[in-house]
């Protein structure tokens, strides 16, 4: 076993299933069967950072699920020796404090691509929705109404991508699907486009040049201190009047005040959001109340299939580090 406890039992703790996905899945069940395997599992949302201490002290494993939960310095120090084994359900790292992790010797897990076909459909989804104003049409409709007025088609419209991970990749493959031709910009990262994905419609440009070009921008990158507020006002200036903005990654990628005034001044078209800076967002925020804006509650991968796929990773995950199969680590 990758840590031998003095009790023979191996502690793993989910401190923060709300709203619940672990609580009543086959993957926990399975987790939970397991001989000398100890889980626990909370379903409240903790008040601060001493009751996520308490809740996860004691634990060998500690299962993430929410990317609000953000495991410090300060919570993996209180909570080792003990704590080995971080498991992310999910990608994204930035909420657990890594150089931590890395000085302490705690290995870091994730799911990579477990929801990447989800969160790109979620992204295409979003977009559509907002070129033919469904959403609004919808609702004047249910209110009586007959509404006329034109609408965007995509078809021969430029979409850049902003991010050349697995979901921005896997967006590009369908929208070119529909007709329209693929701007990249790769910010540096390491891109996963292959000589397969080597097309006549893609184009590798620069962040400013896509910004110029596209009609609409789909946002893919990875938070990290480079990228944070990454789309501020000169970003958003620096984008055709009529272009649409989507944010299927993280909220912190864009300065939040900065693209409430481009919507609210109509320096762009319109936005569809699956994440955002603060979470739940408010719902008495000027960014709540645009008509020109589309908000969904993070769920972008919430698909029956995607969550069967990466609950079962974040157990195997689980499972491996006790058998010392670690995969998916987290440099």
């Amino acid at each position: 076993m990758k840590s031998e406890t003095a009790d023979g039992v191996f502690r793993v703790v989910v401190p923060d299933d709300n709203p619940p996905v672990f609580a009543d899945s086959a993957a926990l069940a399975r987790l939970r069967r397991l001989p000398n395997v100890d889980v626990r599992l909370f379903t409240e949302r903790y008040e601060s950072p001493y009751t996520l201490i308490n809740r996860i002290s004691g634990a060998h494993t500690l299962i993430v699920a929410r990317t609000s939960t953000q495991v410090t310095n300060t919570i993996i120090e209180s909570v080792t020796p003990e704590l080995k084994h971080i498991a992310i359900w999910g990608t994204a790292a930035d909420h657990i404090a890594l150089e931590s992790t890395r000085r302490l010797g705690v290995v870091v897990t994730n799911t990579p691509n477990a929801a990447t076909v989800a969160v790109a459909e979620h992204a295409l989804a979003l977009l559509m929705s907002l070129a033919r104003k469904i959403p609004q049409l919808d609702l004047r409709v249910r209110e009586g109404e007959w509404p006329g007025g034109q609408l965007t088609q995509l078809a021969g419209k430029t979409l850049g991508i902003v991010g050349t991970g697995a979901v921005g990749i896997r967006l590009a493959r369908i929208a070119e699907g529909i007709g329209m031709r693929i701007l990249t910009s790769s910010l540096s990262e390491s891109s996963q486009i292959s000589s397969v994905d080597e097309r006549p419609n893609w184009t590798e440009v620069g962040f400013s040049e896509l910004l110029a070009n596209a009609d609409a921008i789909s946002v893919h990158a990875r938070l990290t201190h480079q990228t944070r507020s990454m789309f501020g006002s000169a970003e958003f200036s620096r984008m055709k009047p009529t272009a649409l903005f989507v944010n299927t990654a993280r909220g912190h990628l864009v300065d939040n005040m900065a693209l409430t005034e481009a919507l609210a001044n109509e320096t762009i078209a319109g936005a569809a959001l699956d994440v955002f800076d603060s979470q739940p967002i408010d719902r008495n925020s000027l960014l709540a109340r645009l008509p020109n804006v589309i908000l969904t509650p993070h769920i972008a991968s919430n698909t029956s299939e995607a969550l069967t796929v990466s609950l079962n990773m974040v157990v195997d995950n689980v499972v491996d580090f006790i058998q010392d199969r670690v995969r998916h680590t987290v440099d």
